[in-house]
């Protein structure tokens, strides 16, 4: 087996594995947002067969070589086709796999590596024997397969109160295609929290890639006005809570919640299978999440810098590195 960078003949095999096998991140048409600066890698087996594959955001900062997630994507993948059924041998062939990766990013020309992996990825030792710092981060993922109702019932009693009284106080949720919406109220809480905006690829995101096969966005409105937004996009199985705005000048309690219940019904009518609140380590909004309903759920981040490099980091990101 072997790990290459991905031809551009091969792309649209890498797309076919990665619909089945990987998730929207994975997609050349979510990719494409960042031009040259990313970096497709392929998987192939010992018969030269492209088999998975994952992705690299490269970037040059204080002259320094930083190897990470593009901005606005929470994983890098991999992902990868195993045609066995037996739980010891693809135990075996994502260890290889994944220990390959390993002494693949090892080999890069980096000063910093500091990626996530996906989802479906629990075993970590390939990485952590190559010495990368393996962190966990978490998420809250819904399970759709319930009624509307259960679902609903599985919320937080504060939750599902800012949800009545928002709509009682005459608060109104439909699906918007004017991204531009989104993209203010966005902006808006970017600036409240004194987040530096990208906007750049927040416009790549909703004016380019965003389209009604792989993206949607809920808005709750009061007397017209747009108050709270949540983007998402999804994929075969689950929609990814991507992007929530607030417009907290004309604010209500209930708003982001009504907005946010909008968009887990639109995920269920979809026919999709999870809602994926894409996590945070902010306590706050780790509580909001939660009180949703869904299922902790953990993933894990790499990472990894050259000395002296990593001593330094030790002192202001002492939680990474």
């Amino acid at each position: 087996m072997e790990i290459r960078l991905l031809s551009d003949s091969e792309k649209s095999i890498y797309d076919k594995l990665a619909e089945i096998y990987g998730v929207v991140f994975n997609s050349t048409s979510w990719l494409s947002i960042f031009g040259d600066k990313v970096q497709l890698y392929g998987i192939y087996d010992k018969g030269g067969k492209l088999i998975g594959g994952f992705h690299l955001y490269k970037q040059k900062q204080f002259g320094l070589s930083i190897y990470r997630n593009p901005p606005f994507t929470p994983l890098v993948g991999p992902f990868l086709n195993i045609e066995s059924q037996k739980p010891v041998s693809i135990m075996s062939k994502w260890k290889k796999v994944l220990s390959l990766m390993a002494d693949h990013l090892e080999s890069l020309p980096y000063a910093i590596i500091s990626v996530s992996l996906g989802r479906n990825i629990v075993d970590t030792q390939p990485f952590r024997w190559r010495k990368f710092k393996v962190i966990p981060g978490y998420t809250y993922i819904l399970d759709l397969s319930n009624s509307v109702k259960d679902i609903e019932m599985d919320m937080s009693a504060e939750r599902r109160n800012d949800i009545s009284k928002a709509m009682r106080d005459g608060l109104t949720t439909k699906l918007v295609d004017d991204y531009s919406i989104v993209k203010s109220l966005v902006l808006k809480t970017f600036s409240r929290q004194e987040i530096v905006a990208n906007e750049y690829y927040l416009n790549k995101i909703l004016f380019e890639f965003a389209n009604s096969g792989n993206a949607f966005a809920t808005v709750a409105f009061k007397d017209d006005n747009p108050i709270s937004a949540s983007f998402c996009v999804y994929d075969n199985n689950t929609a990814y809570y991507l992007l929530g705005g607030y417009d907290s000048e004309n604010k209500h309690h209930g708003a982001g919640p009504l907005a946010v219940w909008e968009a887990i019904k639109h995920t269920k009518e979809l026919g999709l299978k999870q809602f994926d609140f894409e996590g945070s380590m902010v306590p706050k909004i780790e509580t909001y999440f939660r009180e949703f309903g869904g299922r902790l759920t953990p993933y894990y981040g790499i990472n990894k810098a050259k000395l002296p490099l990593e001593i330094l980091l030790k002192f202001f990101k002492r939680e990474l590195f």
